[in-house]
């Protein structure tokens, strides 16, 4: 599971959850409806935290280079 937490317009946290990688690429792509300026507060694999600190908006290039396999369960 994937677990995007976002700050919104009133600085709340929020959540979304994705099943699978492609999942929230599709999201991502054009399917999510979040203002590109949400400040992302963290985004974990299966737990894992990826280290994104960032955007929404500049998402998707960073989800779309990773190597996913390093976050897999040794």
């Amino acid at each position: 599971m994937i677990v995007l937490t976002y700050l919104d317009a009133y600085q709340a946290k929020k959540e979304n959850h994705f099943n699978t990688i492609e999942e929230l690429m599709l999201a991502l792509s054009g399917c999510l409806t979040l203002p590109d300026y949400y400040r992302v507060v963290s985004l974990t694999y299966k737990g894992q935290d990826i280290g994104y600190k960032g955007v929404i908006g500049d998402l998707y290039q960073t989800v779309s280079q990773l190597d996913w396999k390093q976050f897999e369960s040794n």
